[in-house]
């Protein structure tokens, strides 16, 4: 993004424009909020509410289907936020805006107070509600289409599964191969993506919240409050969150979540006999994209270290199924 461009989302005179329309009531209180990733991101306090602004930081796209996913969750009664204010493109910064309510309370990885049971406890009523926001469907598989501020329907970029799924591949495997992988574990992946290739022929797509981990299943007094954060939005294959969650999973705390967060989901919808392997599959197509993305930026860490661990052991599941 041009200098420029990024200069102007990070205005805060202009943001605080934006604050007084949405809440013209009333003075707010505005800071920047360092953990948007996909987005910009403001707090904004308006007397005892906090509320937050995104920005999307690419010209011509929307918020619009995000929006669309929002309500929709809502209207399953999933907890996620209450959109309070949308522009498609507002005035001044040429970009796509958003003001939701928040979530009450703080992730499961900030959660140090609470013990191992209340976690597993919070994190099934985090997979009832997973269970009905991969029960969206989507028309196509990959990103969720941005670039219409009138979405009849939610629009994946590709219309076959495997397209999506494999699209960097090849590419990714050849990176990892020339230092941080042994060429063992290559033919080993190779041979994951022969032997199931048939799993990745799935004729429809389901939502997906597309970076689910920890961070994002909320709790306040030690219950659940809800899941934030659908900035990464995609339609997939109906385990993509199962299967990234087990990837992040022991991450940022000392025991998996994975294990409650099926038992909620599997309250909802069954589960298939082989989930495991779905799950292990989905973890691993989504490990190799991500480490290679990770290590082509900067070196190996605790968190790639972990990925790396995560890959051998879904290796393993997958082999001797």
């Amino acid at each position: 993004m041009p200098q420029e461009n990024l200069h102007k989302l990070n205005d805060l005179s202009a943001i605080a424009r934006i604050a007084k329309r949405v809440f013209p009531s009333s003075s707010c209180s505005i800071e920047r909020v360092e953990e948007g990733v996909s987005t910009f991101v403001y707090r904004i306090i308006h007397g005892r509410e906090t509320f937050y602004l995104r920005i999307l930081p690419e010209e011509g796209q929307s918020f619009a289907p995000e929006i669309a996913v929002h309500e929709r969750l809502r209207a399953l009664g999933v907890r996620v936020p209450e959109i309070i204010y949308f522009e498609h493109c507002e005035a001044q910064l040429q970009r796509s805006i958003m003001v939701v309510s928040e979530i009450k309370g703080k992730p499961l990885s900030q959660s140090p107070e609470l013990n191992q049971s209340e976690q597993e406890s919070i994190a099934r009523e985090g997979g009832r509600d997973l269970a009905r926001i991969n029960s969206v469907l989507v028309e196509g598989f990959g990103w969720i289409a941005r670039d219409d501020p009138h979405p009849g329907s939610l629009r994946g970029e590709h219309q076959m599964h495997s397209a999506f799924a494999l699209e960097y591949w090849e590419a990714d495997l050849a990176f990892l191969a020339e230092q941080f992988l042994p060429i063992d574990d290559i033919e080993r992946l190779n041979l994951v993506r022969t032997r199931y290739a048939s799993w990745l022929d799935i004729p429809q797509a389901h939502l997906a919240h597309g970076d689910l981990d920890a961070t994002h299943i909320f709790q306040h007094e030690g219950h659940y409050s809800g899941i934030i954060d659908f900035g990464e939005i995609r339609g997939t294959s109906p385990w993509y969150d199962l299967g990234h969650f087990s990837m992040r999973d022991g991450e940022r705390l000392p025991f998996r979540l994975t294990p409650a967060l099926m038992h909620g989901y599997a309250d909802l919808a069954p589960l298939p006999a082989s989930i495991e392997q779905y799950i292990c599959l989905e973890s691993l197509l989504i490990n190799v994209r991500a480490l290679a993305r990770s290590l082509r930026k900067r070196p190996l860490d605790r968190y790639t270290h972990h990925q790396i661990m995560v890959l051998n052991t879904d290796l393993e599941t997958l082999l001797r199924s």
